[in-house]
């Protein structure tokens, strides 16, 4: 078959893989507190260390009022803390607090046990080729990117 036609099949794949795996994280988050949003701006926070929100959302490609709001909500459940930024006054950097990394780190470890599973399906040249194949793709139409600082709507 054509090269093409296969690649042309993985991309029709990735809008259900997307939607199921979207489920899964919401599954697996619940009893936790956490929504898939909460777990997307901590997760940016334990890979980064500590942003401001129009950062954050730069980083997740969300309005910064999306950001504060989960921002906000992460803050009043005691896993986000505010602190100076030097850099700018008015616009404070957020950081994990100690439970805020305990809470995420329980998160992650729930979800390593699913990746582990579905890893025994494959080879690990399968993961490296796919890996090779998503970055390449991502690279070709980088030119439709949003400005992270002004995020479209899918129409």
């Amino acid at each position: 078959m054509k090269k093409s036609v296969e690649l042309y099949e993985i991309v029709r794949l990735i809008r259900p893989v997307h939607r199921r795996l979207a489920r899964a994280v919401e599954a697996n988050l619940s009893g936790t507190g956490v929504t898939v949003g909460m777990r997307a701006v901590m997760e940016v926070l334990d890979e980064t260390g500590p942003l401001s929100v129009p950062e954050i959302g730069r980083v997740l490609f969300l309005t910064r009022q999306q950001i504060q709001l989960i921002v906000n909500a992460l803050e009043e459940a005691g896993v986000v803390e505010r602190q100076p930024n030097p850099a700018h006054r008015r616009s404070p950097l957020f950081s994990l607090t100690d439970q805020g990394k305990t809470v995420f780190g329980e998160v992650r470890a729930r979800e390593n046990d699913e990746i582990d599973a579905v890893c025994e399906l494959f080879s690990a040249d399968d993961i490296l080729a796919t890996q090779r194949v998503l970055c390449a793709m991502l690279d070709h139409f980088a030119e439709f990117e949003d400005d992270p600082d002004r995020p479209k709507a899918l129409e």
